[in-house]
C-alpha cells in the first residue's frame, strides 16, 4: 500500500451512483414457487470449440468458461457469433456460472446458451432473476460432475408461478426493477 496517494487522483472526476429505488416491498415467497425444468423454458445451443490457434483478435466477444467479466475472455475476429439476448452457463471451467448476453458473441465449447422458448420474452430483467436462480444450482456440479448439456436440460429450478401454472415472468421483472439499484441495470 502506497504512503500516499499519486497526484493524478485528485483531477478525476468521480460521479457517484443514484438510485431512486430504497427498497422493495414485493414478496418474495418460495414456498408458493412452482417447479419447472430448465428446457421448459429454454432452447439450448452448444457452444463451439475453438482454438488459441485459430483466433485472431476482433471486436466479437469471446465466452469461456470463466466466472468474472460477463464471461469475457477475449475479443476475436468471426463471421459467425450467436444472437443476443440470452443467458450463458458454464458447465466446464467455472461450473454454473451464468450471464447475460445483450450484444452478439462466440460462445467456447464449455458454454451452454439458452434462448427464451416462445411463449415468453426474455429481457434483461428477468433474465437477471433467472440467473441468480440458475447459480443456486451450481453447487451440485463441478469438475467431476459437469454440468452437461442433458443435465442441464433436466435441471428443475423453482419460480414465481401464475394461477394456470406459467412462469410469472412479469413478478420476475418488477423484483428487479424494484431492488436498490434495480433501475440502472
Amino acid at each position: 500500500m502506497p504512503d500516499s496517494l499519486p497526484e493524478w487522483i485528485d483531477q478525476v472526476d468521480i460521479i457517484p451512483i443514484r438510485t431512486t429505488n430504497k427498497g422493495t416491498s414485493i414478496e418474495l415467497n418460495i414456498k408458493k414457487w412452482k417447479e419447472y425444468k430448465l428446457s421448459e423454458l429454454f432452447n439450448f445451443e452448444k457452444g463451439k470449440r475453438l482454438t488459441k490457434a485459430d483466433m485472431i483478435p476482433g471486436n466479437v466477444i469471446f465466452l469461456g468458461a470463466i466466472s468474472e467479466n460477463n464471461g469475457i475472455r477475449e475479443k476475436i475476429e468471426t463471421d459467425f457469433f450467436w444472437e443476443p439476448n440470452c443467458i450463458t452457463v458454464n458447465y466446464n471451467g467455472s461450473v454454473g456460472e451464468a450471464f447475460y448476453q445483450d450484444k452478439p458473441f462466440w460462445a467456447s465449447d464449455d458454454v451452454n446458451v439458452l434462448y427464451a422458448k416462445d411463449f415468453w420474452k426474455m429481457n434483461k430483467y428477468i433474465a437477471m432473476f433467472l440467473i441468480t436462480v440458475i447459480k443456486a444450482n451450481k453447487y451440485r456440479f463441478g469438475y467431476g460432475r459437469k454440468w452437461t448439456l442433458n443435465k442441464m436440460k433436466e435441471t428443475i429450478i423453482k419460480l414465481p408461478g401464475k394461477r394456470d401454472g406459467s412462469p410469472d415472468f412479469q413478478y420476475m421483472e418488477e423484483y428487479i426493477k424494484s431492488l436498490p439499484y434495480g433501475d440502472k441495470i
